[in-house]
């Protein structure tokens, strides 16, 4: 036997103050976030700019006539390759060979020297001259000043160039990648060259490694972090003194008084006199707890007034019949009516009625789309009567239909459900169910039967004609069940006919069962009908059968016309 634990209470200064540290560091955390984002925003705009001064220097040094004739030089000859990328995987000498002369050239040679010693006096990594081909995807280097991975002339780099389609000599765009040796690096840099008759694009660039601004987020987080804590614990303790004073000591004082007004009740039912323990039970500012207040001592005021008319039982079976009548009406709304919403789907017609053999039932069927092409059709019976059924079948369609919105096959949904009903079912109730999901643009039907009674389809000769499916096992009489799902096609103006098992089990006055035969004989003789008036029909047959018997069951019934 398993012993359930007893649940560990704490006090609401405890809840107070836990929800405020949990609030605050919360607060702290996302404030500390969003800070360090714009903080490192700002540091890498100050590297950007930087990066642009110092490639606007550098430019200043060299010769720019005889680096223009460089870069043009550079894009004739990648212009001469008919095949650069393929070129230069398959053989890379000769690759490289086109652009040796550049490369070995005076004028190259001097110029990556003074680029090279520029950089070195300042805080850049690395001068890079290339080319970008924004429609191929990848640039070509001209030139690479640098201490590490220099670069020859004409090598390939890959990247998404896609934003410069369209737009030669924009800036270039900022980035950052990650280097072995100076970590985290902003590239930025500046257009050197635009010939679009040549489609030329050619920047210059310049790297700064970006871990001091990162240092200093860093930092910053730290100081941050530490100021948060100490507010949020000042914070707690004066959340903790605050709540205990204004709300935990008067709800103790009320706590008590509802003890005394507990205790009393023996005494005042025996004698139907009645008390005054909540006339002065608080005297404080507090809206809640002031509301609180009046509340008890409407409850106790309440409670002297029950005592006095507790004779008067009279009113208390007017009682149950107004709830009782409120429970029918809340259970008629659930069953869907509105037939004429679904007039804007031309593929079919349907109509459904449920008649419960008491004020509330346990029976309902249900319709609705699960998208443009897909009609879920659903007919259930649970067990029992009364209330207790009534209660079983809200839920038992609310799951039906959550699940079902979800998606999946029929036997998925009934499963879901079944688990659903099993758990802690200690009122030994269960449900049988039939779902179908109808395909409107084709009429076929994938369905799964949880105990439920036998579809009844028309033929190929329009003949309505009982189909005996597989059976599951019902649903809410045991936990972890697999349904099979079954399919089949309703021709082009057939209809489907889905009932609880109310209507074969009709008697009459010689207690005879009206029975699938007798009606699928009915079907039959109103099978030119509407939905509408084959329900009708189906009614009318069952109380000329039933010769005016009581009727002992809930019968629901919902016919379906697919026109195709």
């Amino acid at each position: 036997m398993k012993i359930k634990r007893k649940k560990k209470n704490t006090s609401m200064a405890r809840k107070a103050v836990a929800i405020s540290v949990t609030s605050s560091v919360f607060l702290a955390v996302v404030c500390l976030l969003v800070s360090c984002i714009f903080f490192q925003r700002e540091a890498i705009k100050i590297y950007e700019g930087m990066e642009t001064s110092l490639t606007r220097s550098a430019l200043v040094e060299v010769d720019n006539a005889v680096l223009n004739d460089l870069i043009i030089r550079t894009a004739e000859a990648y212009n001469s390759i008919d095949d650069p990328v393929a070129l230069r995987n398959s053989d890379e000498e000769a690759y490289f060979a086109r652009f040796a002369d550049i490369q070995n050239s005076p004028e190259y040679k001097k110029i990556w020297k003074q680029l090279n010693n520029d950089r070195r006096a300042t805080i850049s990594t690395a001068y890079c001259l290339s080319l970008i081909y924004p429609t191929k995807g990848y640039w070509v280097y001209v030139m690479d000043a640098s201490d590490t991975n220099v670069q020859r002339c004409g090598e390939l780099m890959f990247d998404d160039f896609s934003a410069y389609i369209g737009h030669p000599g924009m800036d270039y765009e900022g980035n950052v990648t990650i280097s072995e040796k100076y970590g985290r690096v902003r590239t930025d840099g500046i257009c050197v060259l635009v010939d679009e008759e040549k489609e030329i694009n050619s920047y210059f660039t310049a790297d700064i490694p970006i871990s001091e601004a990162i240092k200093n987020v860093k930092i910053f987080l730290i100081q941050s972090a530490c100021g948060a804590f100490i507010v949020a614990l000042f914070t707690c303790i004066g959340v903790f003194v605050a709540v205990n004073k204004i709300a935990v000591r008067p709800i103790d004082d009320m706590a008590g008084k509802a003890e005394d007004f507990v205790g009393m009740y023996e005494e005042r039912f025996d004698t139907h006199t009645g008390t005054d323990v909540f006339q002065d039970v608080y005297d404080g500012d507090v809206k809640e707890l002031i509301k609180l207040a009046i509340s008890l001592r409407s409850m106790e005021l309440e409670m002297n007034s029950y005592l006095r008319d507790i004779d008067k039982l009279v009113g208390e079976k007017a009682r149950i019949s107004t709830e009782l009548d409120i429970a029918t009406k809340i259970q008629e709304a659930t069953i869907p009516r509105n037939f004429s919403d679904f007039d804007k789907y031309h593929q079919f017609e349907l109509w459904g009625d449920c008649k419960p053999a008491k004020e509330v039932g346990g029976d309902f069927y249900d319709f609705f789309m699960l998208d443009e092409d897909h009609l879920c059709l659903v007919m259930a019976d649970v067990s029992g009567k009364g209330i207790p059924a009534a209660l079983y079948m809200m839920v038992s369609k609310i799951a039906i239909k959550t699940r079902a919105e979800q998606g999946g096959n029929p036997s998925e949904i009934i499963a879901y459900v079944n688990d659903r009903l099993s758990a802690n079912n200690s009122v030994d109730m269960f449900v049988t169910v039939w779902l179908g999901i109808l395909t409107l643009s084709t009429g076929h039907v994938i369905a799964a039967n949880a105990g439920h009674e036998y579809p009844v389809v028309t033929d190929e000769t329009g003949n309505y004609v009982l189909m005996k499916d597989k059976h599951g096992f019902v649903c809410g009489g045991m936990g972890g069940l697999k349904y099979k799902d079954y399919e089949f096609d309703i021709p082009k103006g057939g209809r489907l006919f889905i009932y609880t098992d109310g209507v074969p089990e009709t008697q009459n006055t010689k207690d005879e069962f009206y029975g699938t035969e007798r009606m699928v004989e009915a079907l039959n003789h109103c099978k030119d009908l509407d939905p509408e008036h084959t329900i009708e029909q189906m009614h009318t047959s069952l109380v000329k059968f039933s010769e005016g018997a009581e009727q002992f069951d809930d019968t629901t019934l919902l016919n379906v016309w697919y026109k195709g």
